[in-house]
């Protein structure tokens, strides 16, 4: 079964447990009842080959092994779970306690047989071998109330019945004495099992809420990165914000200050955007935007370069370890890919088709530098570009 179409309760994940208690418990348990039952055997075996009914003491030892070899090759397809942390516990339970109620059936009808033909001191035997299996089996059987009382019942019962038909003042003490057992050792094992549950109730409890926690923590976790996403990202092209550039500036700043390496920044505005706009319509604007973003981003060539949008039309290119040579030969092939795409612009003064101005500051990283001379350089140069008529492209390196 998958869990993935199965949730797990904690209920389910307790009783699972349960059930895989008895069954680890079962090989032992099993041996330790074929070596009383043998005990008995071998004495009834004595009291009974005198009489000429001995094989009635093979054919009922017999009977036990076949029960529990059926019963061992049950536990064998239990092993074989392949899913132990899902598995429909109710019905190997219900199946474990079929093989307890077989076995002490035969525990205790073969004693209630046995009475009458054996004498009164293997009798007293066999009333101590019944009440030693009945107050051992607490140990392996607790887990389940109903499984060790029906085991309680199967194993002593008969001879109870026994007993109390043989209406003499002896008998009806032993009678008394196994009716007391009984009820006092299924009181024990009901407290005892109360506080397994429990134990287990509240373990998986916890387990339970802590993986509700972990999946919690796991959402926020997700949103904050969502939200983080959203608060450095341009809505409108999907490019950096300016506050994920200035971010980047800096950190590029810190991490290149000791090592003197060239940083450059590449300022880009389109041409006439918003006469564009005027012209053309807000919507054809926003996807010139858009383009102009797909195209700068196709520029980048290392995971630490940066396309962020502005604000308006205005565009950068943080570049870190680049120098300012290519740089430029960078922007000038987006004015090249740009012009290729003869996108028209019927308002512009600077020619028919959308361009470009574009301007390039270039720094190299040292001790006691700042980001703003950088920035200072860049926005200069794209200023001259304006003034000089635009569609052009200005360097100012240090």
């Amino acid at each position: 079964m998958d869990l993935d179409h199965h949730p797990v309760s904690s209920h389910h994940l307790q009783q699972q447990e349960l059930v895989a208690f008895l069954y680890s418990r079962f090989t032992l348990g099993t041996l330790i009842t074929l070596l009383v039952a043998a005990v008995a055997a071998v004495l009834a075996w004595v009291e009974l080959s005198i009489q000429g009914r001995e094989l009635w003491v093979a054919g009922w030892f017999a009977l036990l092994c076949l029960i529990s070899f059926a019963r061992w090759r049950l536990l064998r397809r239990f092993e074989q779970i392949r899913n132990k942390a899902y598995f429909p516990y109710q019905r190997w339970h219900n199946r474990f306690f079929v093989g307890v109620v077989a076995a002490g059936a035969m525990l205790g009808g073969g004693a209630a047989l046995l009475m009458p033909y054996i004498t009164t001191n293997v009798q007293i035997i066999l009333h101590s071998l019944l009440l030693g299996m009945g107050a051992g089996a607490i140990a392996y059987l607790s887990t389940s109330l109903r499984i060790y009382v029906a085991y309680l019942v199967t194993i002593m019962l008969p001879v109870t019945v026994w007993l109390f038909l043989q209406r003499n003042a002896d008998t009806y003490v032993l009678c008394f004495l196994y009716i007391f057992f009984m009820v006092a050792a299924s009181i024990s094992v009901k407290r005892m099992n109360t506080l397994v549950n429990d134990a287990l109730y509240y373990r998986y409890d916890n387990e339970t809420l802590i993986e509700d926690l972990e999946r919690l923590l796991e959402s926020v976790s997700q949103t904050n990165k969502a939200l983080e996403k959203i608060s450095t990202t341009d809505e409108l092209t999907g490019a950096s914000n300016y506050r994920a550039f200035r971010v980047a500036l800096e950190d590029v700043w810190r991490q290149y200050a000791g090592n003197r390496l060239p940083v450059s920044l590449i300022k880009l505005n389109l041409d006439y955007y918003y006469e564009y706009n005027a012209h053309y319509g807000q919507e054809a604007g926003d996807r010139r935007l858009k383009e102009i973003s797909r195209l700068l981003a196709g520029e980048l060539s290392q995971p630490e370069q940066l396309v962020a949008r502005l604000h308006g039309a205005e565009f950068a290119l943080l570049l870190p370890g680049t120098s300012g040579g290519n740089a430029r030969a960078l922007a000038g092939r987006i004015m090249q890919h740009l012009d290729e795409r003869r996108i028209e612009h019927a308002s512009s003064r600077s020619g028919n088709y959308l361009t470009l101005s574009i301007g390039v500051g270039s720094q190299t990283v040292a001790p006691g530098s700042s980001s703003r001379e950088l920035l200072a350089r860049a926005d200069t140069a794209l200023k001259l570009a304006k003034e000089k008529g635009r569609n052009r492209l200005e360097v100012l390196a240090a």
